[in-house]
């Protein structure tokens, strides 16, 4: 979903099964991210016969990660291209995985769903324009929504922010974190 105002700036909304398999992967194989996010919610347990061990899967993890954010768009599907042992593990679970990731995708859809009287970004952005006067120069961001726990709003690089599906649920509190990170960084 993507928001414009008279300002030619685009921010689009987007779910990354990549990025979000990768968590899961994460958490089930007690490994840390660069960015120290939160837990996955709800958490995905993955029973496995052949649970990778060893350097392998920690040292695959990483460039997994940095593609998913690299490619950051929902239907990118590296996931199934990963080999070693963290390709098997993502290939015995990869069923449970898409079917666990889906529903956060659905889940994440109904939330952002435009609604009469629910605000919008555009709105909010004039708004704040109009309250303080600064107008945003053109610019383009992808705000790639992750189903971890809690709301989470976090910058990545330049044209790339992290949010929570939580926090996309509470769109007064997703809308005011966005625009202040606007300000913040082309205000």
């Amino acid at each position: 979903m993507a928001a414009t105002v008279d300002a030619p700036w685009t921010v689009t909304l987007d779910y990354s099964h990549d990025a979000a398999l990768a968590l899961a992967v994460r958490d089930a194989l007690g490994l840390t991210d660069p960015l120290g996010l939160p837990p996955v919610d709800p958490p995905l347990a993955l029973a496995s016969l052949a649970h990778p061990t060893g350097p392998g899967p920690a040292a695959q993890w990483p460039a997994w990660w940095d593609g998913a954010l690299t490619e950051a768009r929902h239907g990118s599907g590296a996931f199934a291209e990963l080999d070693g042992p963290l390709g098997a593990f993502v290939r015995e679970h990869g069923t449970e995985l898409l079917r666990w990731s889906s529903a956060r995708k659905r889940e994440l859809a109904a939330r952002s769903r435009p609604a009469p009287g629910r605000p919008r970004l555009a709105d909010a952005l004039r708004e704040r324009t109009g309250r303080t006067g600064v107008r945003l120069p053109a610019f383009r961001l992808l705000v790639l929504a992750l189903p971890v726990a809690g709301p989470l709003f976090r910058p990545v690089r330049d044209g790339l922010t992290v949010t929570s599906t939580a926090l996309v649920g509470d769109r007064d509190a997703y809308l005011a974190a966005l625009a202040d990170h606007l300000v913040r960084t082309h205000g």
